[in-house]
């Protein structure tokens, strides 16, 4: 077997590209990183319960609670309320019905409704829209709570969702102003507990 030598052996290997790659690489991932951590602090945090302030009711305002209690999960805990259930001031119990999906909803909407009418009201400073209640809501929701529930249930305080229509949004006749049927509570406070915590 004959063996042919090269002319010009290549004993010589150009790096340059390579070095250009790897400092490319780099400033794409530090790039690529600062981005990432840019768009996660935009998420909405939770603060834990050590740093949450008590919110102080005003003395001629009304105070009322709404039990949220609703999960994924097919099994409900011993002693818990039915699945997608409210409780509102410590009363009766409302939950889902086989033809009615948002019993518990509209219930909730006619308890609402009649303390709105029943309270002291001022103008909101903000828009002069809306006549809002001196009332403050409290919801209060524990671990097993899904979050579609709590934000359905703070729609139907604002009244901005209709239960009567499968929660569809209100529309106003007149886009400068808000249906003249509209009841809202803004005045929204939100509780945390631990699973069949009081």
């Amino acid at each position: 077997m004959k063996t042919v030598k090269l002319s010009q052996p290549n004993d010589h290997i150009n790096l340059t590209p390579m070095i250009d790659m790897i400092f490319l690489l780099i400033i794409f991932f530090i790039l690529a990183g600062k981005i990432s951590s840019d768009r996660l602090s935009h998420y909405i945090t939770v603060p834990p319960t050590q740093t949450a302030e008590n919110m102080t009711i005003p003395a001629n305002w009304g105070h009322h609670v709404i039990n949220v209690f609703g999960s994924s999960q097919n099994e409900v805990p011993s002693g818990a309320p039915a699945y997608n259930s409210i409780q509102f001031d410590d009363g009766a119990i409302w939950t889902t019905q086989d033809t009615n999906h948002f019993f518990h909803y509209q219930q909730l909407r006619k308890a609402l409704t009649s303390i709105y009418h029943a309270s002291d009201h001022y103008l909101d400073p903000r828009t002069h829209m809306y006549i809002l209640p001196k009332v403050i809501i409290e919801i209060r929701a524990d671990a097993d709570a899904e979050y579609r529930m709590i934000q359905e249930v703070q729609q139907i305080c604002a009244h901005t969702n209709d239960p009567y229509q499968a929660m569809k949004p209100r529309l106003p006749q007149n886009p400068d102003h808000p249906p003249e049927d509209t009841y809202p509570f803004i005045n929204i406070m939100f509780t945390t507990r631990l699973p069949l915590q009081e």
